[in-house]
């Protein structure tokens, strides 16, 4: 199966968590993941979730995110300069804070944080099952396109999003496989 990997560094601030979010998503909708499943969606909200914490942990630094599609594993890293690594909270129900990295570890199979040399790194990884990934026909124009049952089509183009960095490779720093704990 064809491998998959899009990064990007994206500045601290609340308003890139969304557009890493869109980022995210078309190139997972670009790899044949289908738009509007529940794969999708848990996959979003995880991504959503470590890149919030990376932006609010940052120290106003960049933040770098990595997803990757390989066989049937999709894989977010999301870097930030923090050395303090997360601590696992019982929030209660009064706390507005906390559950987070709590609903990421329920839904990601594999789930980890890594210290390194310039702060830390928080990856999950997620199962894609057999028949979930779909071969999308590329338009000339960079779009991918899916025909709906009815014979209607849909296209996503990766955004040109401000402030967004993307290169088509990982950095070295995130080429080595882990396994979670």
């Amino acid at each position: 199966m064809e491998s998959h990997h899009l990064t990007f560094t994206l500045p601290s601030t609340a308003r890139a968590v969304a557009s890493a979010r869109r980022q995210v998503l078309a190139g997972l909708c670009q790899w044949g993941l289908e738009p509007g499943s529940d794969l999708l969606h848990t996959i979003e909200l995880a991504a959503s979730e470590l890149i919030t914490n990376a932006v609010k942990h940052s120290h106003s630094e960049p933040v770098s995110v990595a997803v990757r599609l390989q066989g049937d594993t999709v894989r977010i890293d999301v870097c930030d300069s923090s050395p303090d690594l997360p601590k696992r909270r019982c929030p209660t129900a009064a706390d507005e804070n906390g559950r987070g990295l709590l609903i990421v570890m329920a839904m990601a199979t594999q789930y980890a944080v890594e210290p390194t040399s310039t702060g830390k790194r928080c990856w999950a990884e997620f199962a894609v099952p057999r028949g979930a990934l779909t071969t999308l026909p590329s338009s000339p124009s960079g779009a991918v396109s899916r025909t709906k049952p009815g014979g209607s089509s849909q296209e996503w183009r990766l955004p040109q999003l401000p402030g967004l960095c993307v290169t088509k490779h990982f950095p070295d720093h995130l080429n080595s496989p882990r396994t979670g704990d």
